[in-house]
C-alpha cells in the first residue's frame, strides 16, 4: 500500500470537502485541478495555504499571462518536470505564447529569445541557480512589470520549483489530473 493517497475520492470527509471547493473554483476559471494536489492533500491545510498562492499567482497576479506561461514552461524544462510542461503547453498557447516560442523553450534555445522573454529567461537563468539578479536586470524587468511584477517573476520561479519537487518526489505523471 502506498504512503499516500492519491486518489482524491479515498480522501476523508473534510480533505475531499476541500479538494472539491478548490477544484470548483478552478473549474470555474476555465481550469482543471490534480496533478501535485494529489499528494499535497494529504496535509490538506499545506494543500489550502499552497493554492491560494498558487490561484493568486495564477489568477490575480500582476504579471501578464505570456509572462506567466513563459515562466512556468521554462521552469519545467529546467527541472524536468513533465507534468508542469504537459499541464501548461495548451495553457501557454491560449496566452499566445507563439509554437516557435514554446519549441525553443522546450529546446533549452533561450539564447536568441525576442523581448521581453530574452529579459525574462536572463532573470530565470539567474534565479534557478540561486544567483541574485543583477541590479540593472531589475531595472530594466521593473520598467517593463513593474516592481510587483518583478518581484513576483523570481516568486513564480520558486513556486514552479516546489511543484517540480513535489512532481518528480511523488513521482506525479500528467496522466495524474
Amino acid at each position: 500500500m502506498p504512503v499516500l493517497q492519491m486518489d482524491p475520492a479515498k480522501l476523508p470527509a473534510p480533505a475531499r470537502a476541500l479538494f472539491d471547493a478548490i477544484a470548483d473554483k478552478r473549474k470555474a476559471r476555465g481550469q482543471g485541478f490534480g496533478g501535485p494536489y494529489t499528494a499535497l492533500f494529504n496535509h490538506p491545510e499545506l494543500a489550502r495555504r499552497v493554492e491560494e498562492l498558487g490561484f493568486y499567482l495564477k489568477f490575480e497576479g500582476a504579471l501578464p499571462r505570456p509572462v506567466y506561461q513563459f515562466i512556468v514552461l521554462s521552469v519545467a524544462h529546467a527541472t524536468g518536470a513533465g507534468f508542469e510542461w504537459h499541464d501548461h503547453v495548451e495553457h501557454a498557447r491560449a496566452a499566445g505564447l507563439s509554437a516557435e516560442l514554446i519549441d525553443a523553450i522546450g529546446a533549452g534555445r533561450t539564447e536568441t529569445l525576442p523581448p521581453p522573454y530574452a529579459l525574462l529567461a536572463e532573470i530565470l537563468a539567474r534565479t534557478m541557480a540561486w544567483r541574485a539578479v543583477p541590479e540593472e536586470m531589475q531595472t530594466r524587468a521593473a520598467a517593463q512589470w513593474g516592481v510587483e511584477g518583478l518581484v513576483e517573476i523570481v516568486v513564480v520561479c520558486g513556486f514552479y520549483q516546489m511543484f517540480a519537487a513535489i512532481n518528480q518526489g511523488f513521482d506525479i505523471q500528467p496522466s495524474s489530473r
